[in-house]
């Protein structure tokens, strides 16, 4: 068995001081990266745990990938999982307190799990040891050490959830809500014991939500490298790529191809692609409809345009669009992925975009069906009328 690390230095002083708050007294702490792990062969890595669906007989074949399944299904573990990565909102008192209710029943109750949290969770929880701390530099090692996540927060920390696995395949995510509302959250923290077991065990109802694949190009065909390092399979994005004329004073311009041929050019304050997840968030603000989220479709919306005949355009989820700031353009536009600002476009660069062969798996309630429906009504108050006050007191 490896030994514990013990940190030196400033991470090691960090957790001190807010061990030393929490009990007045700083003992050493035994404290292990995840970087200190055997990085998995790619045999074992492809062995690890992973939903696989269901049907009454018995599981569907193993070989079978996860995005290779219907949006919403009932699945079951290959194997059962051993590596969970806790999430917590950050500087949020209720939810610091929810972690360490939730990281005493997973230690006392799954002693046999390995709890992977980021650094502030550590720094708030100083009671727990045997935790696996994500560095600032570790996201490329998550896939390979977590096989199911859980999330305490709102839907902004799914967010978060879908920007660290933002190269690739991301794990099942278990989300749960303070008592707040949102479209990602299923379950309220008080149903976590019974809801985290019926994870762990399976089978479980899964809706993959799918994510969009983003590139962006130089206008000479290769990878823009000044907007930070990108894989192959280009950055996972969950709710939208938004190209906006940002600080600089004039509208942007903007031609729209998809699969190759123009679709429009647009003169706006910006321009936004987004999943049927996302068009609950950016793009129904900007005027989009709504969409079911296993609905298989991108949703093409303008950003304050100035020709008021611009609508959302819905496209096939099964082309590939690209979006290029025009030569006519009389400055650069900034592109952002899920709300995180990436780098500044110029004259003939573009982004182009595709749907992810990636989703993100999210855990919802048994018994079929996503909550969709709920939400809309509870959140946005779908179509619910109003009754005119003077009828209702009886006047005329």
């Amino acid at each position: 068995m490896r030994a514990p690390l013990v940190l030196a230095g400033p991470v090691r002083a960090g957790l001190m001081r807010a061990a030393a708050s929490a009990r007045c007294v700083a003992p050493a702490r035994a404290i292990h990266l995840l970087r200190e792990l055997r990085v998995p062969a790619p045999w074992e890595n492809a062995k690890k745990p992973r939903l696989r669906p269901y049907v009454p007989d018995g599981p569907a074949d193993p070989d079978s990938p996860l995005h290779a399944s219907p949006a919403h299904r009932t699945s079951v573990w290959s194997s059962p999982p051993t590596s969970i990565l806790l999430i917590q909102k950050p500087n949020d008192e209720r939810t610091t307190k929810a972690m360490g209710e939730v990281l005493s029943h997973l230690t006392t109750t799954y002693p046999h799990l390995r709890l992977l949290v980021e650094a502030h969770t550590a720094r708030d929880h100083p009671d727990f040891e045997n935790l696996y701390v994500v560095g600032p530099h570790d996201a490329h090692l998550l896939p390979l050490h977590t096989h199911m996540v859980l999330t305490l927060g709102g839907d902004g920390t799914v967010l978060h959830v879908s920007h660290l696995f933002s190269e690739g395949e991301c794990p099942p995510v278990l989300c749960f809500s303070m008592g707040s509302l949102g479209f990602l959250l299923p379950f309220h923290i008080d149903s976590m014991p019974v809801a985290f077991e019926q994870a762990l065990n399976g089978p479980v109802s899964v809706l993959n939500r799918a994510r969009l694949a983003c590139t962006p190009y130089h206008a000479n065909g290769e990878l823009l490298e000044r907007c930070g390092d990108v894989s192959e399979e280009g950055w996972q994005v969950m709710n939208e790529v938004t190209l906006h004329r940002g600080r600089h004073p004039h509208l942007t311009i903007v031609d729209a191809f998809y699969d190759d041929q123009h679709l429009t050019e647009a003169v706006a304050d910006g321009l936004l692609l987004s999943t049927p997840t996302g068009s609950t968030a950016y793009s129904l603000s900007a005027g989009g409809p709504i969409s079911h989220p296993e609905a298989d479709a991108l949703l093409l919306t303008p950003i304050a345009p100035r020709s008021l005949s611009f609508r959302t355009v819905i496209l096939p989820g099964q082309g590939e669009v690209r979006l290029q700031i025009s030569p006519r353009a009389r400055s650069p536009a900034e592109l952002s992925i899920d709300g995180r600002e990436v780098c500044e476009l110029h004259k003939n660069e573009s982004v182009v975009i595709r749907k992810s062969e990636w989703p993100m798996p999210c855990i919802e309630r048994p018994g079929g069906g996503t909550g969709w429906v709920r939400d809309i009504s509870s959140l946005l108050h779908f179509n619910v009328g109003f009754v005119n006050k003077s009828i209702k007191k009886g006047h005329v």
